[in-house]
């Protein structure tokens, strides 16, 4: 990361990037200070309403599959987020340039503020889906971990889950929504629960 942030502590100062352990963000991966490779995925949500309890039971019975029969450690963050309109939004306003009809420019105009109503009003919420897969520094680990990454990426496939691996741009905005969570900026949040974390280490019998 370009960006360098000073913080003390007990008089010692430190980087946030030696706060946070990251040593370099470059291409697909993260490096850590103390001598780890990391590779991210983004996973699509999926509306689990939509389907009937048949459905359900049986997108949860081929996931379960896939996850279990993973042998590497692996970790996925749940990452809530205000809903972004913005597109929405724009897309309604150049179609709005393109009305003549009175009519039909107020209900689209009454469009966009209801929309944005909603999003005030019961501040609504949608999930960020990712995972990380990570191993030690080593001449074939970049390599490696793409390999894992796209394994993991036709695995969830067949759970009709779509999923991208994560550039360098992508990867430093996900570092500061960690750094900086949007849920701070309300002084009624507690953003201490906001973030799920689930874990899976392979212990090997000694």
């Amino acid at each position: 990361m370009k960006e360098v942030i000073s913080i003390k502590f007990k008089q010692k100062e430190k980087t946030l990037n030696e706060f946070l352990n990251i040593k370099n963000i470059e291409n697909n991966f993260l490096t850590t200070l103390d001598g780890q490779v990391i590779s991210f995925l983004k996973v699509s949500p999926i509306n689990t309403e939509l389907f009937s309890e048949e459905e359900l039971e049986n997108k949860m019975d081929s996931m379960s599959i896939e996850f279990s029969n993973e042998q590497q450690p692996y970790t996925i963050f749940v990452i809530p987020r205000k809903v972004d309109i913005s597109d929405f939004v724009n897309e309604q306003q150049e179609l709005r340039k393109g009305l003549q009809d009175e009519t039909e420019i107020k209900i689209v105009e009454k469009r966009i503020i209801s929309t944005h109503e909603l999003v005030a009003n019961k501040n609504i919420i949608e999930s960020e889906f990712y995972l990380f897969i990570w191993d030690k520094e080593e001449e074939n680990t970049r390599e490696n971990l793409i390999k894992r990454a796209n394994n993991w990426r036709q695995r969830l496939k067949k759970c009709d889950l779509e999923t991208e691996i994560l550039n360098e741009t992508d990867i430093i905005l996900l570092i500061k929504s960690f750094t900086i969570p949007e849920f701070a900026r309300k002084e009624d949040t507690n953003y201490s629960d906001n973030i799920v974390k689930i874990r899976r280490r392979i212990d090997r019998i000694q």
